[in-house]
């Protein structure tokens, strides 16, 4: 009896969600998080047209970020090695990180960011958080097939998180600098040190994942990131809307 509970256990660890199961909990985890986020954005909520619309973009920056990992390989640029923690650094730092954020980051300023709905400091990030999500749900779907199904749920939920965290960091700057910033240069160089901010926490995050394993120091790296982003969001619908200004010199 004891090995057949024993056989069943190890069963039961080893089950993997299909393709429906996994997108519903793509979807599920999508949802939640985005709730989450829109709910920073009471005030003066975003349609939910312009929250699709902004999902969908992520995808494509996925999509987009995925072309950029191929050309890495074709231009001779292969893939960490898990055993060279130098190489490992290097590729977690100077691709993972700046191709990940830098998609995100394109379709936002090209498309979303242009959006006539995007007037208050607060959209920049519940904009920049949506399209995190949509890059996630798809780089979920990719991977989580075939693990077993605890891990396919706390990736599932976890992941967006993560992205959204990233993100939020340049799209918070971005919009703290067009809507309450007039000098062009304090502008310019809060969005510049914002967007590499948010490449090299990512790199850092990637790095002592496959580096060290060091669940403990990520944990604490995403829960100061999370905190941060907490009193940035409260701090950016303090200000009332008519006192809002687009920057200008």
């Amino acid at each position: 009896m004891p090995n057949a509970i024993e056989s069943e256990v190890q069963s039961a660890l080893h089950l993997t969600g299909g393709p429906w199961q996994i997108a519903g909990m793509l979807l599920a985890a999508a949802l939640f998080w985005l709730q989450y986020i829109d709910l920073k954005d009471r005030l003066r909520p975003e349609p939910r047209r312009r929250l699709v619309g902004a999902f969908v973009l992520g995808i494509i920056a996925c999509a987009l970020a995925l072309g950029a990992f191929w050309l890495t390989d074709v231009l001779g640029f292969p893939e960490f090695d898990e055993g060279d923690s130098g190489w490992l650094a290097t590729y977690c730092f100077l691709v993972i990180g700046p191709v990940e954020e830098g998609a995100k980051l394109l379709v936002a300023l090209l498309i979303a960011f242009r959006w006539k709905e995007f007037d208050e400091p607060i959209d920049g990030l519940v904009y920049a958080a949506a399209i995190a999500l949509g890059f996630a749900t798809l780089e979920n779907f990719i991977h989580l097939p075939g693990l077993p199904l605890g891990q396919q749920l706390g990736r599932a939920f976890a992941l967006p998180f993560t992205h959204t965290l990233f993100a939020g960091v340049w799209g918070l700057a971005i919009a703290h600098a067009r809507f309450r910033i007039r000098g062009r240069w304090q502008r310019t160089w809060l969005q510049i040190g914002a967007v590499m901010a948010a490449m090299g926490l990512h790199g850092l995050y990637d790095w002592l994942i496959f580096a060290h394993r060091a669940t403990g120091k990520v944990s604490a790296l995403v829960f100061v990131l999370w905190a941060m982003m907490i009193w940035q969001a409260r701090k950016a619908v303090t200000l009332p809307v008519e006192n809002l200004s687009i920057g200008e010199d």
